[in-house]
């Protein structure tokens, strides 16, 4: 039922990519859509505050969607160890109260919430290494980890 010792289990590449350049990336076309339309004639000042407007809400969900991301999940068996921002924690499995599928985000997220928060917090978001086609159903890793934690505090 248990994974091997020291699988990962996070997507560090899609994480990497949703964290850095891809947020850069839409705010360059966000930008380059503004400065064009300050070339536009005529100019209206109510357009350039909207544009203007789109840029900073863009980049508000952007940082909001990304933030909470931690960048490695690794199984250690009876514990994971997550790494993000050069903090690196050793979270008991039997210390996870519950993982949950994030809705509405792709790639796909799953989050942990601790039944203690750790030195990164009460909860783990990271993006599982098995993408899937088909995400409307609860992830197979969240339900195999939740079954372990089960296991855990059941025979701790």
């Amino acid at each position: 039922m248990g994974s091997p010792a020291a699988s990962v289990l996070s997507h560090s590449l899609m994480t990497r990519w949703v964290k850095q350049p891809f947020p850069g990336m839409a705010l360059v076309v966000l930008a380059a859509m503004l400065v064009g339309g300050v070339f536009n004639r005529p100019w209206n000042p109510l357009s350039l505050i909207f544009a203007a407007g789109v840029v900073a809400l863009a980049a508000a969900i952007q940082r909001a969607m990304a933030r909470h991301l931690v960048d490695e999940v690794v199984d250690g068996g009876d514990h994971l160890l997550v790494r993000s921002g050069g903090v690196e924690e050793k979270v008991m499995l039997r210390d996870v109260a519950t993982i949950r599928r994030g809705f509405g985000h792709n790639p796909e997220r799953l989050i942990l919430t601790l039944r203690k928060p750790g030195r990164l917090g009460d909860t783990i978001v990271f993006i599982p290494r098995r993408i899937r086609w088909f995400p409307y159903v609860e992830h197979p890793l969240a339900n195999e980890l939740m079954a372990r934690a089960q296991m855990l505090r059941l025979h701790a």
